[in-house]
């Protein structure tokens, strides 16, 4: 056992300061305004070429243990190169710190029902294959793959081997959480109390209490946590143009991450109509231009072509499940009829239509329309679902008005007034989500939890700071750790008594022969594809595709009834 869960935390560490040597080198290399010593973000910074450098040689090759490896020694030797200005003292301790307390979450036996059905096989098949074309129809979830995946394949290493898939939500916790923690203490520092401070602070509360069970995290929680901190940097610009050439990029990389691990979320380039509307208003339209002059734009620009294309060649569609973007004439698309009925699927699962154990009477095509979910909708999720996460933040907003509530400041204060039009959209977005896909993590989550906080902090930023201040900060980021400590504490304890979890042998996740299936029909269409003749157009016709061989690729086509 020990020698098991040592090779795991070096591991682990290992692999924290990979991504952040690949992160440092990305900043030098792009001359990206980020300092190195922002840890937090190079770590983000590392996270997002990653992504990118995944997806492109998926394309090629697959992410065997020697190219994984290979991947981990190149971030191992940019750190070291980098260790002066990385490994300050304050870096180091708020590094190892952070990570050491999050690896609890990392202790994990029970994954999501997700995590076996599409996760972990799409994780797998990046590791075992290069890029097959029309992977798609195999699984639900091959339509509509995330950046999530692609990050975790490059984590696949000799005698741990898939045993890290959960690393990739592990490194956006950690360095998001480094992020905010590294921001409360510069307004601390400063004996500022202003909106910015207490949405960090929150921000800090609400990730490390509602979203500590790393294997509940999916694609979902991961960029729900990112949109928040888009939301930090997006909300302050007004004030900090000075720092524009800093911030723009952090925007630029958190939207990117997020769009990527969840292509639903291009919803949220909304938020791009009122910063250029600012911009100009505020007479900084210069400053436009500046995104074009931004290396980072342009690598921003290339996923988002890795991701089309991806989404293209397992589809047919540019924009899964999206129909307007499926190209006819395509022998691996899915048809049209397909991929509305999946569609609408998405709507009735989202609307409380089904669920474990459940069926509901109307067909799902009826049931989603003109409101006829509605009554279902409030029964089975408003109650109790939705209703004690509006109960919980209403919890802490009572605690911290009661926390900091003292003297009103005689002194005029910033508030959000500058920026209504960004809580107007949060606004649509909300009426957006309930009219489409009323489910917590399909964006409810952020935007319930903005609505409540950002009047909070405009309304905190109102009273002066007390002498105490320091302490109540103290005291409630110390309450939040010990939450998340105890939870993980928990949840571990009741695996072992309710999953019999082995963690006594190992820290391997539990596994049967559903998390496989998926690579073994790819291994039986693969030696249809090895064994094919390219001389002849159809390689072999089994019940359930043709294979081909063009192009060095395998293609595969749906056999349609």
């Amino acid at each position: 056992m020990v020698s098991n869960y040592l090779i795991f935390l070096i591991s682990y560490f290992l692999i924290v300061l990979s991504v952040i040597g690949h992160g440092a080198l990305a900043i030098r290399f792009t001359k990206t305004n980020i300092s190195i010593e922002e840890i937090g973000f190079v770590g983000l910074v590392g996270i997002f070429f990653l992504i990118l450098y995944s997806y492109i040689t998926h394309f090629f090759i697959s992410h065997s243990y020697l190219h994984n490896l290979i991947f981990i020694f190149i971030g191992l030797s940019s750190i070291y190169y980098f260790k002066s200005k990385i490994f300050l003292k304050k870096n180091s301790i708020l590094l190892f710190s952070i990570f050491s307390v999050i690896f609890l979450a990392f202790v994990i036996f029970k994954t999501h029902d997700d995590f076996g059905y599409y996760h972990f096989p799409y994780s797998y098949y990046i590791n075992k294959f290069s890029m097959i074309i029309g992977i798609g129809p195999l699984n639900h979830g091959f339509k509509t793959p995330s950046s999530i995946f692609y990050l975790n394949s490059l984590f696949y290493l000799p005698y741990l081997e898939y045993h890290l898939y959960h690393m990739g939500a592990m490194l956006i916790l950690g360095f998001s959480n480094i992020i905010l923690i590294s921001n409360i203490k510069k307004y601390l520092d400063r004996k500022e109390n202003n909106n910015f401070f207490f949405l960090n602070l929150l921000a800090f509360v609400f990730i490390n209490i509602f979203f500590y069970r790393i294997a509940e995290h999916g694609t979902d929680r991961s960029a729900q946590i990112l949109i928040f901190l888009f939301f930090i940097y997006i909300l302050s610009l007004r004030e900090n143009y000075e720092k524009y050439d800093n911030i723009l990029p952090k925007l630029i990389i958190l939207l990117s991450i997020i769009i990527s691990l969840k292509s639903f979320y291009i919803l949220y380039f909304i938020f791009v109509i009122p910063f250029v509307y600012y911009t100009i208003r505020d007479d900084k339209i210069y400053l436009i231009n500046k995104i074009f002059k931004n290396p980072i734009f342009y690598f921003s620009v290339l996923m988002s072509v890795c991701v089309i294309l991806v989404y293209f060649f397992n589809t047919g569609c540019l924009l899964y499940p999206v129909q307007q973007t499926c190209v006819s004439g395509v022998e691996w698309s899915i048809p049209k009829s397909e991929v509305s009925a999946l569609n609408t699927h998405y709507q009735w699962w989202s609307k409380a239509g089904g669920g474990p154990g459940y069926s509901h009477e109307l067909e799902k095509e009826l049931y989603i329309q003109n409101f006829n979910w509605l009554s279902n909708w409030v029964d089975r999720y408003f109650f109790n679902k939705l209703s004690d996460f509006l109960l919980s933040l209403l919890l802490i907003t009572v605690i911290f008005i009661t926390t900091f509530k003292t003297k009103k400041k005689n002194s005029d204060y910033k508030n959000f007034k500058n920026n209504l039009f960004y809580y107007g959209l949060i606004i649509l977005l909300l009426v957006e989500w309930f009219l489409n896909h009323p489910s917590l993590r399909y964006g409810g989550y952020i935007i319930f939890s903005l609505i409540f906080f950002i009047p909070l902090c405009n309304f905190l930023t109102k009273y002066e700071i007390s002498k105490n201040f320091n302490t109540k900060v103290f005291v409630i980021f110390s309450l939040v750790v010990l939450i998340f400590v105890s939870r993980n504490i928990d949840r571990i304890i009741y695996e072992v008594n309710f999953y019999k979890a082995t963690f006594n042998q190992n820290m391997f996740f539990f596994t049967d022969k559903k998390h496989f299936r998926i690579d073994n029909k790819l291994n039986e269409l693969s030696q249809i594809y090895h064994n094919c003749n390219q001389s002849i157009d159809k390689c072999s016709n089994n019940e359930e595709f043709i294979v081909k061989k063009k192009y060095g690729k395998m293609i595969l086509t749906k056999i349609r009834n």
